[in-house]
């Protein structure tokens, strides 16, 4: 699946991504747009990047919301976002690596969210900086779940998007920490071709049967889905 750069609203606010590498892109958008969070009280996003994720929680949700990212120039960028939006009171960047925050913090959020730099066996790019936002060189699944799992509360839900060689992988490490799969997305990127990205939600509660969804994102003539539409449509600027 292609990622995307795209434009959103925010209300009467677009985010800012001038000073990243990295563009906004699609993985980020369906994860934000597909979550429901009416009831998320305490949600925490593991690598903001630019704050996207965040921002789209924040206009579905009056959740206090915390964004980390081990990449300064990131936090930095995705605090000025914060601030420039209409919901900078209840929205926070913090530059720290995840187990730096986990050593500060247990136990105290409802949701933690991540479309996180996990392709485990691509190569990895020259520049440092996409390193970082796309490989896990600096933090493994196990190191993610672990930390991750200490920062979730007893009735938390835990959301990563991840590509979907590696969904198997990610869920047999979950368990290990007693996070179960509770429901799932499969992201096919038109009719005719398999799936690409996966989103994955986690609780300490074991299911029977997961709830499994899936979506496809574009038509055969490339133009966008009406599921993806749908979904997207309170944000997308061009929907």
């Amino acid at each position: 699946m292609k990622t995307q750069s795209e434009k959103f609203r925010f209300t009467q606010f677009e985010v800012s991504h001038h000073r990243s590498t990295m563009k906004v892109g699609t993985d980020a958008v369906i994860l934000g747009a597909w979550l429901e969070v009416s009831s998320s009280k305490n949600i925490l996003e593991i690598g903001t990047g630019c704050g996207i994720i965040a921002l789209m929680l924040a206009q579905k949700s009056a959740a206090i919301i915390d964004a980390i990212d081990v990449d300064e120039e990131s936090a930095n960028e995705a605090s000025e976002n914060f601030a420039n939006s209409p919901w900078n009171n209840h929205l926070k960047s913090f530059h720290l690596s995840l187990n730096d925050f986990a050593d500060k913090k247990a136990g105290i959020y409802d949701l933690i969210v991540s479309n996180p730099p996990f392709f485990q066996n691509s190569l990895l790019p020259p520049s440092e900086k996409r390193q970082l936002a796309r490989h896990n060189s600096k933090l493994s699944f196990e190191d993610f779940l672990v930390y991750g799992s200490r920062l979730l509360s007893h009735d938390g839900r835990l959301a990563v998007i991840l590509p979907v060689t590696e969904e198997m992988k990610f869920i047999e490490i979950a368990e290990k920490e007693n996070l179960f799969l509770l429901s799932k997305l499969d992201i096919f990127p038109k009719p005719s071709k398999p799936e690409k990205r996966v989103i994955l939600v986690f609780s300490f509660q074991k299911t029977e049967k997961p709830i499994s969804d899936s979506i496809i994102l574009r038509n055969e003539n490339g133009v966008y889905s009406d599921d993806y539409k749908r979904i997207t449509k309170d944000f997308h600027i061009d929907f």
